[in-house]
């Protein structure tokens, strides 16, 4: 048997700390409230980071990479912990709220815990506990390196995706003419042609989201399929938050909290996408079973990776920063790995996205002075 690097003191505060979420008030409501109140209090962060991190492009990257990751925990907490079904209050409520806040910081701090316990548990850096801290040893902090994944990018060809976008074409004054407002709460009138103009906009920036080719075929759609699905939701949730916006402007109270998440019945959700999207309902429908958040028989759901969330029986909930900060195409992969249907097919592809990005790279290089092998 392998050694326990860590001491019988350390292993005891790691399961305290495991299960410090439970004393939230949240972890006593139905699935359905408790997630509806983190995933609101979660756009309202965005509502506000969003202004702070126009420093940069790349500033606005680590914003909306760490949003999605920095919700995997405390959805995980509430999916596990929570008894399933329940209602949306859609109403604002200080303590929830407050709850919420808790516990999406929470869940930012457990994410460190976890990186620690995780070096320290397979020798790659140590642990002591000095009075009610633990502390790392060694060197292991000197570097960046450990913090250089998924973080690097280049801000030039990032603006110039967006430098191609058209925002004038953006349906905005139709999002406007449909939207009422009462009291706290807004409502607009979807429809195609508002989706399609959106879709439209959002092309330069889906088009370099999307780089496989769309004929790749699973067991049940192709990626081209997904990626119809994927554009018509996130236009949907672009739309959104926008009508929020225009909310706000207008005077919504509580900066329009209260339908700050899209929350459609299944079937509406359905038929919508498949308008949408002109991807045929079995098709969607799978599509849908895959990305609904906790599906699959996955023990560890991701929201980055299933980013529909069923909050009941009929509810499902379009959280529009899931959808408008999702690496999707690198999302929908990571997602494959772990269906067991999809994994095989998933598998026999590599071979052709390895040599796929070694002719990009090839192609990028070729006007440099490189010896290529």
């Amino acid at each position: 048997m392998k050694t326990d690097k860590l001491t019988c003191k350390l292993r005891e505060i790691e399961k305290e700390i495991d299960l410090y979420y439970k004393s939230s008030p949240l972890v006593n409501l139905p699935f359905a409230t408790a997630a509806w109140y983190l995933l609101a209090f979660a756009e309202d962060y965005m509502l506000k980071e969003k202004v702070a991190a126009i420093n940069g492009i790349q500033d606005l990257h680590a914003l909306a990479s760490d949003f999605v990751v920095e919700l995997e925990h405390p959805m995980s907490w509430l999916y596990n912990a929570c008894e399933q079904g329940g209602q949306v209050s859609f109403a604002y409520d200080k303590n929830l709220y407050e709850a919420s806040r808790d516990l999406f910081e929470l869940g930012r701090k457990y994410d460190w815990f976890v990186f620690a316990y995780t070096c320290a548990s397979n020798g790659v850096l140590g642990l002591e506990l000095q009075g009610s801290t633990i502390q790392p040893t060694g060197d292991f902090f000197t570097g960046i390196e450990y913090e250089a994944y998924n973080i690097l990018i280049d801000p030039y060809h990032e603006q110039e995706a967006l430098s191609s976008i058209n925002f004038d074409n953006f349906p905005i004054g139709a999002i406007g003419r449909s939207l009422k407002i009462q009291d706290d709460r807004f409502h607009y009138k979807l429809n195609p042609k508002m989706v399609s103009d959106t879709t439209m906009v959002m092309r330069p920036l889906f088009d370099r989201m999307f780089s496989l080719p769309s004929e790749w075929q699973f067991s049940r759609y192709s990626l081209g399929d997904f990626r119809k699905v994927f554009e018509a939701i996130c236009a949907m949730a672009h739309i959104h938050w926008t009508a929020r916006e225009i909310a706000m402007i207008q005077g919504c109270n509580n900066r329009g909290y209260a339908d700050s998440i899209y929350v459609l019945t299944y079937g509406e959700l359905l038929r919508r996408v498949a308008r949408y999207s002109g991807v045929s309902d079995a098709k969607v429908q799978s599509i849908f079973d895959d990305l609904s958040y906790g599906t699959k028989g996955i023990s560890h759901p991701q929201p980055a990776l299933q980013s529909l969330i069923k909050l009941n029986s009929e509810g499902y909930a379009i959280v529009p920063h899931l959808w408008i900060c999702s690496a999707a195409e690198v999302n929908f992969t990571m997602l494959l790995n772990k269906l067991p249907s999809e994994k095989g097919i998933y598998a026999k592809l590599v071979d052709e996205k390895e040599e796929l990005m070694r002719q990009r790279f090839t192609n990028g290089l070729s006007d440099k002075d490189f010896r290529l092998i």
